[in-house]
């Protein structure tokens, strides 16, 4: 499932990361062009267009489960105007969706009100500029020298797009066709945030833009969010993304020179990484995991014993202590590279390390304590996260994006030996080395 991870300015990655097979303005327009004549934009939504904004001043990385991202025009951004052009003090990100539609219909309803046409400019200032420059635009159209066909056209042309903007040289006529475009933004906004993540700019920027500086600058980008948070998991989340890019196939010899001069390049983008991981570091510096050694039995059980203390029928015993044992038999016929028991908070789990860089995390089965047969689910995590994520509080781990939970039903077998099984790269395998090297220190 796709998520949406960063907005980014879009002037400020044409001016840094476009190839230079055009020219920068021209990007933008065709930027531009794109929002008017997609299936998706905003103007085949709302059937208007605003004549001095096309919302293109920012886009929206998404990323996906399996590390793929897409580039998509960004509705933060059309929200944000939104509440620029109806006077709204507050900022969306800071509200909900309750309260965004509460303050959005306020807005609404005082300019449908019958008395805004000699109140606007108090009410509404940014709405009351486009009045003025709406003409200011007009008047510019009608200067054509109107002395060839061409000019009479191209004049014509111009007069027809004003009056498609909603705006209207008269200004009754012009607050009249406001409250027309207004209410459609607002009515249809999530319209428009549903056909947005229906589209994709990935096409547009691999023509026009040096991918590998794009991946750079948004992992850069991430780095900066990082900075401004407080939420360690939030802060983790994002540096996960930036771990992404690092082990990525992107060119990371590129470099970006952006504002006052200064460089990013892949020394400064690993700096940041190992200084922002530093700040949460103590979270997760603790050692929750031991090898058991080969052939032995080294798990500490019946810490799992906080269960419900209702006595078990017989019937009941034998049936937990049959799918306890089953579980276990499953495990060590999976042929495990390693397996290492938690300590500390996760005394009551066991993780099966396997060759092709998967790791599966599951509750210890204790004989003495049957309940323990049923624990809720199965997690699955790389062995190049593993330590990271491992290291979280178990809420966390569980919520964690690079955790994949798989339930304990009927299929619960098959889809962990497609998991097991799952072919490996060089690297993977590596990863799984790796992580048994550390444990075992």
């Amino acid at each position: 499932m796709e998520k949406a991870t960063i907005n980014l300015n879009t002037r400020a990655l044409i001016k840094y990361c476009s190839n230079g097979s055009i020219p920068d303005k021209d990007i933008l327009y065709k930027l531009k062009m794109i929002n008017r004549r997609n299936e998706s934009n905003v103007h085949n939504v709302f059937g208007y267009r605003k004549f001095n904004d096309d919302f293109v001043d920012q886009v929206t990385v998404y990323c996906s489960d399996d590390g793929t991202s897409t580039i998509k025009f960004s509705y933060d951004n059309f929200l944000l105007k939104l509440f620029k052009y109806l006077n709204i003090a507050e900022k969306p990100n800071n509200m909900t969706e309750e309260e965004i539609e509460k303050v959005l219909n306020e807005k609404l309803a005082i300019l449908n009100s019958s008395d805004i046409k000699y109140t606007l400019k108090d009410e509404f200032p940014e709405i009351f500029s486009d009045y003025h420059n709406g003409l200011a635009y007009l008047d510019q159209v009608n200067k054509i020298k109107a002395i060839s066909p061409e000019d009479k056209n191209r004049k014509n042309a111009k007069k027809n797009y004003y009056y498609r903007c909603a705006l209207h040289p008269t200004y009754y006529k012009f607050v009249d066709r406001q409250k027309d475009v207004y209410s459609r933004f607002v009515n249809r906004r999530n319209e428009y945030k549903e056909a947005v993540k229906k589209s994709g700019l990935n096409h547009f920027f691999n023509k026009f833009f040096d991918m590998n500086k794009v991946a750079m600058y948004t992992a850069n980008a991430y780095l900066n969010i990082c900075n401004n948070l407080e939420d360690k998991s939030k802060i983790r989340y994002y540096l996960s993304l930036v771990e992404d890019y690092l082990k990525s196939d992107y060119d990371k010899t590129v470099e970006i020179k952006v504002e006052n001069n200064r460089v990013i390049n892949l020394d400064v983008i690993q700096r940041r990484y190992t200084e922002v991981k530093n700040k949460v570091a103590p979270e997760y510096g603790l050692v929750n995991w031991e090898l058991i050694p080969s052939g032995k039995d080294g798990i500490i059980r019946g810490e799992a014993n906080s269960r419900s203390r209702i006595p078990l029928t017989e019937e009941e015993l034998i049936t937990l202590r049959r799918k306890g044992q089953m579980k276990e038999d499953f495990y060590e016929k999976s042929n495990p590279y390693a397996i290492a028991h938690g300590i500390l908070k996760y005394g009551s789990y066991i993780a099966y390390i396997y060759e092709n860089g998967e790791v599966l995390l599951d509750t210890v089965y204790d004989d003495n304590n049957p309940r323990t047969a049923i624990g809720n689910a199965t997690y699955n995590i790389k062995a190049s996260d593993f330590e990271l994520i491992s290291g979280l509080d178990k809420g966390e781990l569980k919520s964690h994006p690079k955790v994949r939970k798989l339930n304990h039903s009927k299929s619960w077998e098959t889809r962990v030996l497609e998991i097991i099984n799952r072919e490996n790269t060089l690297e993977e395998r590596e990863d799984t080395v790796q992580l048994v090297k550390r444990l075992k220190k």
